[in-house]
């Protein structure tokens, strides 16, 4: 069960989520982004709740943004185009960032330290 619930998201997008059906497909919404967040980290216990609220939340709120997870929506002259991240729920790099910030900024981020390899002299080789 998600920490988030459908009424952080109500407050979130400034309006009741009064309906039931809604509320349940909202609830889903919430636990599916809590369940993508599980299998990438773990012990969600460990994590810091506030900031895993927030991350289903804004989560939730993505989608609910873009239920039928449309690629672009035109209103006359302007179309707005959403990502292919739309179709699903989606925790984007910078919710993962707050959720883990440990893991660094991408695949060549570079540690401000070094720690050199120390040779294990108990170990009998020979």
């Amino acid at each position: 069960m998600a920490v988030a619930t459908y009424e952080d998201v109500a407050v979130a997008i400034g309006r009741p989520i009064s309906d039931t059906t809604e509320q349940q497909q909202v609830t889903y919404w919430l636990d599916a982004a809590e369940l993508v967040i599980a299998a990438r980290l773990g012990d969600l216990a460990v994590l810091d709740q506030a900031v895993l609220k927030y991350v289903e939340t804004e989560a939730a709120v993505a989608k609910a943004s873009n239920p039928d997870g449309f690629q672009s929506e035109s209103i006359d002259d302007y179309t707005y185009r959403f990502g292919t991240e739309t179709r699903r729920v989606s925790i984007l790099d910078e919710w993962w960032n707050l959720l883990d910030p440990q893991t660094g900024s991408g695949a060549f981020s570079a540690r401000p330290y070094f720690e050199p390899d120390t040779l294990d002299t108990t170990l009998d080789w020979a």
